[in-house]
């Protein structure tokens, strides 16, 4: 499933195939080779939305592609999928109260020291005590 809070549509598989010629399980795979700006990578240059589909389509993930394919950019394919790889395997929290801010902490203090921003310690400092009032 891919929610698309910009065109409000919820999309299935065949929705994800529709708009972006790849299996849902290879868009990782088209994200690495095309770029994602939200997340802050590049992708492969030279490579655009329809020659990632196309090289997916024929060889399947960035992984069994023949090695002279993307040559040297092949190391950067690999790292930009990881990045768009939700990770499943990744321990949380065992409570949400684990989530709640309680206001910063020395190591904040001590950066707000060097950064010469001693008003924004100030202002967590006020944020917190008004929280846990």
């Amino acid at each position: 499933m891919q929610v698309d809070r910009r065109a409000k549509t919820i999309r299935d598989a065949a929705g994800v195939r529709a708009k972006f010629g790849v299996e849902p399980r290879l868009m990782p795979d088209w994200l690495a080779l095309v770029g994602d700006a939200a997340d802050g990578y590049p992708g492969i240059e030279g490579i655009g939305k329809v020659g990632a589909a196309r090289l997916l389509n024929r060889h399947g993930p960035i992984e069994s592609f023949p090695p002279d394919l993307l040559g040297a950019r092949l190391a950067d394919a690999l790292l930009f999928n990881r990045l768009a790889t939700l990770r499943t395997d990744a321990r949380l929290f065992r409570r949400v109260d684990a989530l709640r801010w309680r206001g910063p902490n020395e190591s904040f203090a001590a950066w707000t020291a060097r950064a010469g921003a001693p008003r924004l310690l100030e202002r967590c400092l006020a944020a917190a005590a008004a929280a846990s009032a």
